[in-house]
């Protein structure tokens, strides 16, 4: 019996930390979709800890929604947030702490820049009616470096963002009045079929 209790719990503590990482995923994912309803539906509705540094410290999820659209909703913000490295314990049934690393790209297509940051996020979870939400999230950055493109790259990176499918319709920026690298588009696309197929065995 109590090996049955063992496996149990050790089955549900793997699911626990499985579901952890789909809500952190879900976050960014959220972020890079500027989806603010998914982007806030990860965190308890009230009495929550968000500091996020410079950017501000809320401790309603409200509050970091308004931010959020504020600064980034814009078309011409292209960002990617990439987390690695967790490490997620799980305290009890209802309770959980987690630790991991951002890599983060934004490209600005209205100032033709590009930046990089490095940095780590402290979370606190909490699961709540079966669904774990984020409690209490600080993250603090690490090493940034912020980027001009030069002119006679922008055919190669608007190529790049065409292939991405992110260039934005509006507003229309600098960007819009370059001419892509349709050669390099082409080899993109074949790059990107022939992996598929090897993924796919065919």
């Amino acid at each position: 019996m109590s090996d049955k209790n063992n496996l149990e719990t050790r089955v549900q503590m793997l699911e626990d930390i499985l579901a952890i990482q789909t809500l952190k995923h879900t976050y960014l994912n959220a972020c890079d979709a500027k989806d603010v309803p998914a982007l806030i539906s990860t965190f308890v509705e009230s009495d929550c800890l968000i500091d996020y540094g410079s950017v501000g410290v809320f401790q309603d999820r409200q509050d970091l929604a308004k931010v959020f659209t504020e600064v980034a909703c814009h078309d011409y913000m292209l960002e990617s947030h990439h987390a690695s490295n967790p490490v997620i314990e799980i305290e009890d049934q209802i309770n959980a702490v987690g630790s991991w690393s951002l890599t983060y790209t934004l490209i600005n297509t209205q100032d033709s820049s590009v930046v990089t940051l490095q940095g780590h996020y402290a979370d606190t979870y909490i699961k709540t009616q079966d669904k774990w939400l984020i409690k209490e999230t600080v993250f603090r950055l690490k090493s940034t470096l912020q980027l001009k493109i030069e002119e006679d790259l922008w055919p190669s990176m608007k190529t790049f963002i065409m292939f991405l499918g992110k260039l934005p319709e509006y507003p229309k920026s600098a960007i819009h009045d370059i001419q892509p690298d349709l050669y390099c588009l082409q080899e993109l696309y074949k790059i990107y079929n022939e992996n598929g197929k090897e993924e796919t065995g065919k």
